[in-house]
C-alpha cells in the first residue's frame, strides 16, 4: 500500500514539473530583456522553446539583440597562467 501511495506521488510530481517546464509567457514579455536574462545565463536552447511556445508573439531579432548583450556581460573565466 505504502509503495503505491509513493509510486502515484512520484508520477504526479513528474507530471505536474514536466507541464510547468513547457509553459512560455508570450504576452507583454520584453523579448530583449528575455534574451539578456538568458544570455548572462548561458542559456543557449531557450530561443527555440519561445519561438516554437509563442509563434508569431516571438520577437526573435529583440530576442538575439538581448541575448548577445547578456553574452557579453557574462563574467570571464580567470586567464591561466
Amino acid at each position: 500500500m505504502l509503495l503505491r501511495i509513493v509510486l502515484i506521488t512520484c508520477a504526479l510530481l513528474l507530471a505536474v514539473s514536466g507541464c510547468a517546464g513547457g509553459v512560455v509567457e508570450c504576452h507583454g514579455v520584453s523579448w530583449y530583456r528575455l534574451g539578456l536574462d538568458d544570455g548572462q545565463a548561458g542559456a543557449e536552447g531557450e530561443r527555440a522553446r519561445y519561438a516554437a511556445g509563442c509563434g508569431s508573439d516571438f520577437d526573435a531579432a529583440r530576442y538575439q539583440q538581448g541575448f548577445q548583450d547578456g553574452l557579453a556581460r557574462r563574467p570571464k573565466p580567470p586567464a591561466k597562467g
